[in-house]
C-alpha cells in the first residue's frame, strides 16, 4: 500500500515523495523501484525517530502493520506532521482516541485509508439513508467472503502474526466492512455476541457477530477466507424500505409499495492520498476523519472480547 500511495503522489504536481522509512531494505528497495527517476533525491531511515529528526516533511502516510500504528502514529502527529494511517487505524479503541487527542493537540490532520468513502456507490447510499429513503433501520445483513486462508497461515505473512497484525481476517479486511457500515448507516453498535474460528492459524478466520444497536436495530455479520469467491454485500431493512448493494452488485432501492430502483450514483470522490492531500491545502474535508478508525476499533475490539469471555460484551 505504501507503493500505491507513492503513485498517487507521483500524479500530483503539487506534492512529492522526499523521504521513507522501513525496518526492510528490501521494502524500500522496490519503493525506488516505484519512484523511478523521483527516487534519486528521497532520503531512506529505518527508523520513525530518525525519519522526524530528519528532513524536513509536510506530512506522512503510514502503511505498516497494524500493531506499530500505535507508537508511529502518535510520534508524527507529535512531531508536527499531517498523517493518514493505512486501516485498521487502530486496533484498540484506547490507541484510537490517543490518536484522536494527539491530532486535536498538534492541529494537523489525522485522516483513515478508507478508499471506499471515495467510492459513488457508498457515497449514494449514505446519502439516501439520511434523506430517510428506507425509513428507521431495524436490520442489517452483511457478508464479506474471501478466499485467503493462505495469507494468515502462521510464518506466510506478517498478518498471520498477531503481535503484529492485531487479528485476523476481521480485523483485516473486516475493517473496511465495518466502516461501511457504521458509515453508510449512522448507526452506533452498543452490544455484540461473537463467535470465532481460527482454523488450525493464530488468528480468527471465520468470524460471526450479532450486533444491537443504540436505536434498537439489530444485525448479522459474517466473515470469511475459506470462501471459494469473492463475495460481500449489504443489506439494510428499514422501516420503509430496503437497500442492498455489493461488490459485484449494484445499488438496488426498494421502497413498499414502489418498483425496484438502481440509484444513478455520483461521480466517485478522490483516492486516500489525493484527498489527503487536498485536506492538507485546505481545498477538501478529509473523506474518512479518525472518528471512522475510531468506532471501527471499538466494535472490533468489543467482538473479540465477547468471543473470548462467551457472552455479550458492551461496545464502548
Amino acid at each position: 500500500m505504501g507503493n500505491h500511495h507513492a503513485r498517487e503522489i507521483m500524479q500530483r504536481d503539487d506534492a512529492r515523495v522526499t523521504a521513507m522509512c522501513d525496518i526492510s531494505e528490501a521494502s524500500m528497495d522496490r519503493l525506488e523501484v516505484t519512484l523511478g527517476m523521483d527516487s534519486a533525491d528521497v532520503q531512506r531511515y529505518n527508523s520513525v525517530d530518525a525519519l522526524l529528526a530528519g528532513r524536513e516533511l509536510d506530512a506522512v502516510i503510514i502503511a505498516t502493520p497494524h500493531t506499530e500504528h500505535a507508537d508511529q502514529v502518535r510520534a508524527c502527529l507529535h512531531g508536527g506532521l499531517h498523517v493518514l494511517c493505512e486501516k485498521p487505524m487502530a486496533t484498540t479503541a484506547s490507541d484510537a482516541r490517543a490518536f484522536i487527542d494527539a491530532a486535536e493537540e498538534s492541529g494537523k490532520i489525522l485522516a483513515v485509508a478508507y478508499q471506499r468513502h471515495g467510492d459513488g456507490k457508498f457515497i449514494r447510499t449514505r446519502e439516501l439513508i439520511r434523506e430517510g429513503a428506507i425509513g428507521d433501520i431495524r436490520l442489517v445483513h452483511v457478508v464479506i467472503a474471501q478466499d485467503c486462508l493462505h495469507v494468515f497461515q502462521p510464518g506466510a505473512t506478517w498478518r498471520a502474526d498477531p503481535k503484529l497484525s492485531g487479528g485476523g481476517h476481521f480485523m483485516d479486511t473486516g475493517s473496511h466492512v465495518n466502516d461501511i457500515l457504521l458509515w453508510t448507516t449512522g448507526l452506533e453498535p452498543q452490544r455484540v455476541n461473537a463467535f470465532i474460528n481460527q482454523e488450525g492459524t493464530l488468528v480468527d478466520v471465520v468470524t460471526s457477530v450479532s450486533v444491537e444497536f443504540t436505536n434498537g436495530a439489530v444485525g448479522s455479520l459474517s466473515y470469511t477466507s475459506l470462501s471459494p469467491e469473492w463475495r460481500e454485500e449489504f443489506t439494510y431493512y428499514g422501516t420503509e424500505g430496503v437497500i442492498r448493494f455489493g461488490a459485484a452488485e449494484p445499488l438496488m432501492l426498494h421502497r413498499s409499495g414502489e418498483d425496484i430502483v438502481l440509484p444513478r450514483t455520483p461521480a466517485s470522490g478522490k483516492a486516500p492520498a489525493q484527498n489527503f492531500i487536498d485536506a492538507i491545502k485546505g481545498e477538501a474535508k478529509v473523506q474518512a476523519p479518525p472518528i471512522c478508525g475510531l468506532r471501527v476499533a471499538q466494535l472490533t475490539e468489543a467482538a473479540y472480547a465477547s468471543a473470548k469471555s462467551g457472552k455479550p460484551e458492551t461496545v464502548g
